[in-house]
């Protein structure tokens, strides 16, 4: 059986992912195909709240970004309106290793992150994360993000301000584009609730057929629950949104049927 897998990420992200399982794919002599589709457009977004320069002149005991988009707004916004103003020396948090990479470019300070998992809920039971009775945490995010990370640090006595940077908005989808996913794809992988909305809202009414047809990695239980219950038996759930968590996640689904 050959393999042609929709991949829901922006591309940039798609491409490492794709030579990952085109790697794992051909050790195991699988003929394998990937194709991506981000599902949302990404754009700058001027929080009305605050000030840039303001943010940047506070000290802060800590802080997060929630993504590597939210790094990579946060720096291109600082570089633009404040190039004077140094980056806060707070100690710094990510979900993942892979934010975690792109905001210790931007900040130059170690960013901490879970080990094992990589999400809100890991992060938040971080021993250092307890005890913030006091403190000043900068959250940077896009625009109407979740709010998981902000109110339970209020709850345990945070003073909590969010910096929004960017904005998402939907991505529209042509009918002979999804007439060729009908053909061709047998798998899809999604790592993002966003995608995961948005891509399903894009779809005919008629499309559940085939997405009941296909199997799935998503990356966390969370996105599994928002998926169609006509899919969950053949949903596998990877670690985290890391490409070697996706690529172990696709291996072990494989081997099992």
């Amino acid at each position: 059986m050959s393999h042609h897998l929709l991949l829901l990420r922006p591309d940039d992200q798609a491409r490492e992912l794709a030579q990952l399982l085109q790697q794992r794919a051909s050790g195991a002599g699988i003929a394998l195909t990937c194709s991506s589709k981000s599902m949302v457009k990404i754009s700058s977004f001027d929080d009305p709240n605050y000030s840039l320069r303001d943010i940047l002149r506070q000290p802060w005991d800590a802080g997060m970004m929630v993504s590597v988009n939210a790094a990579r707004y946060f720096a291109q916004q600082a570089q633009a309106w404040a190039p004077e103003c140094a980056m806060p020396s707070a100690r710094w948090y990510a979900v993942g290793p892979t934010s975690a990479a792109a905001i210790a470019k931007v900040v130059g300070r170690p960013v901490n992150c879970p080990w094992r998992q990589h999400n809100s809920d890991a992060l938040l039971k971080l021993p250092e994360l307890q005890r913030v009775k006091g403190q000043r945490w900068l959250l940077v995010r896009g625009h109407g993000g979740r709010e998981l990370v902000a109110d339970t640090l209020r709850a345990r006595g945070a003073e909590v301000t969010y910096l929004e940077v960017y904005q998402r908005t939907p991505v529209s989808l042509d009918a002979t584009e999804f007439e060729q996913w009908q053909q061709r794809i047998n798998g899809i992988v999604v790592t993002s609730a966003e995608q995961l909305g948005y891509f399903l809202a894009a779809l005919p009414k008629q499309a559940l057929s085939w997405l009941e047809q296909c199997y799935w990695i998503v990356a966390s239980d969370r996105l599994k629950q928002l998926m169609p219950s006509a899919v969950h038996g053949k949903v596998a759930v990877a670690h985290s949104a890391t490409p070697f968590a996706i690529a172990d996640a696709w291996q072990q689904l494989l081997e099992q049927q």
